[in-house]
């Protein structure tokens, strides 16, 4: 199946609240400078099944995420917000003491893809003022994969990675080795 790949909502830029680290900020100018290079790169690298690429990458991973906190970040919460299982609403809805119906039209419409849902409006609205999550404990599956670097057959989506390297700083530092290396 082809992978989605979701753009900004109009009206959402990628100015960054006053709580980001001035450096992920830098990561993410540097990363938008390249993106054109960017993506007709990822998209080359994604038409070849190389081995041992998803460990690669993984490696990548553990290693970005000792440098870069995402709980001082937020970005991925304002300008995409996650999509949206009917276990993760029913979890939330628990959580803030709805059911999965007021939940659901309170906070969500349908996706593209018929089995999920995305949020109504952004930022999400877990987002804390200070760039955490209030229920992060409880946050849906596509928030705890996300930027979808530990993901089974990693490369046949690249040009999401890419993307994704324009919101996520980890993201950013992730697609910069792997260019570095491929």
């Amino acid at each position: 199946m082809r992978q989605r790949i979701r753009r900004l909502p109009t009206g959402v830029s990628l100015r960054y609240d006053t709580f980001m680290i001035r450096e992920y900020e830098r990561i993410l100018e540097q990363s938008k400078s390249r993106e054109r290079e960017t993506h007709k790169q990822m998209a080359h690298l994604s038409k070849f099944n190389r081995t041992g690429f998803d460990a690669t990458v993984a490696k990548y991973h553990e290693e970005i995420f000792k440098q870069i906190d995402c709980l001082k970040c937020g970005n991925c919460c304002r300008a995409l917000g996650p999509r949206f299982r009917d276990k993760d609403v029913k979890i939330l809805a628990k959580e803030t003491g709805l059911t999965p119906k007021e939940f659901a039209r309170r906070y969500l419409k349908p996706d593209i893809d018929e089995d999920f849902y995305v949020l109504e409006k952004l930022p999400c609205p877990f987002l804390a003022g200070d760039g955490t999550c209030t229920d992060y404990g409880k946050r849906p599956l596509s928030c705890e994969e996300y930027p979808y670097t530990t993901a089974h057959n990693v490369q046949r989506h690249l040009v999401r990675l890419g993307y994704n390297s324009l919101i996520c700083p980890a993201a950013a530092l992730i697609v910069q080795k792997i260019l570095a290396e491929y």
